[in-house]
């Protein structure tokens, strides 16, 4: 009787201990589906962020040319205004019409 009780008392440890590992797989399964869902988030955010990067370096490459062309052409603009100022200054001096050249 009493190695019969035993007995049954292990059975019920063992089917208790079966069913804890039951549901600790069942919940380790649901952690690591919910980890593939957050790494993918990640993965897809850290690749938007990336074209954004990419799209501003673009942009400020775009924006810089420009502006080198524009302070070339200001730089050039303000050369050859002065010459073109002594020109009129001279004609008009002289008592002629400035023209343009």
């Amino acid at each position: 009787m009493t190695t019969d009780l035993t007995t049954e008392i292990l059975k019920q440890i063992r089917d208790g201990i079966t069913e804890l590992r039951e549901d600790f797989n069942q919940r380790l399964d649901q952690t690591n589906s919910r980890l593939g869902r957050v790494e993918q988030g990640l993965n897809d955010l850290g690749e938007f962020m990336r074209r954004i990067a990419l799209d501003q370096a673009k942009h400020e490459c775009f924006h810089a040319h420009h502006v080198e062309r524009l302070e070339e052409d200001v730089t050039e603009s303000e050369s050859a205004r002065p010459t073109a100022r002594k020109k009129n200054c001279r004609l008009k001096a002289v008592g002629g019409e400035p023209t343009s050249a």
